[in-house]
C-alpha cells in the first residue's frame, strides 16, 4: 500500500492531490500529536522545574520515590519503562545534587536502595505545585468530565503499548 504524508486532509474535489495513496494526515495522528503534548509538557515543566535545579527526568524518580521510598535501581526502571543505564545515569546525577542516598538493602547487600535526602523529601513541596501549574495550563477550559476523560483515553492508550 502507498502512503502519502500531508498537513491537512484536502479538501473534497474532483481531484485527490494523494494520486491513489493512502493519506496520513499529520494532525490526525495520535502518535504524533501525543509526541508533540509530550515535549510541550517537558519544555513547561522543565521551565519551572529547572528553577529547583531538577530535571524532567529527575522528576519522575522523585515521583517515583515520593511515593515510596527505599527501591532499587531496577524497580525504578522497571516503573517508569526506561532502560536501567539510562536510570542510573539519571540516579548518579540526583546523588550528586544530593536529593538521594544509595544504601544497602538489609535483606540482600549485592543490592542497593534508593533513598531521598532531606533535600530530595523537601522539594516535594515546591515541584508538585509546579506541576500541577502546567497540568493545570494544558487542561486550562476543559470540564472536570473531560479532563477525567483525557486521563482514562491516555490510561488507555498507556496500556495498550505498554
Amino acid at each position: 500500500m502507498s502512503y502519502a504524508v500531508i498537513r491537512r486532509r484536502p479538501a473534497a474535489r474532483g481531484g485527490d492531490e494523494t494520486s491513489g495513496a493512502t493519506p496520513f494526515v499529520i494532525e490526525e495522528s495520535t502518535a504524533h500529536l501525543v509526541s508533540l503534548a509530550s515535549r510541550l509538557f517537558s519544555r513547561a515543566l522543565q521551565e519551572r522545574l529547572g528553577r529547583y535545579g531538577v530535571s524532567v527526568a529527575q522528576w519522575s524518580m522523585l515521583l517515583l520515590l515520593w511515593e515510596e521510598e527505599s527501591l532499587t535501581q531496577k524497580e525504578l526502571s522497571r516503573r517508569q519503562q526506561i532502560e536501567e543505564p539510562t536510570t542510573a545515569r539519571t540516579l548518579q546525577r540526583m546523588e550528586r545534587d544530593g536529593l538521594i542516598r544509595r544504601v544497602p538493602d538489609q535483606k540482600d547487600g549485592r543490592q542497593r536502595r534508593v533513598v531521598l535526602t532531606e533535600r530530595g523529601r523537601e522539594l516535594c513541596g515546591e515541584l508538585v505545585p509546579a506541576a500541577l501549574e502546567v497540568n493545570a495550563l494544558a487542561t486550562h477550559g476543559l470540564s472536570e468530565d473531560e479532563k477525567k476523560r483525557l486521563l482514562s483515553l491516555l490510561g488507555y492508550v498507556v496500556a495498550r503499548l505498554s
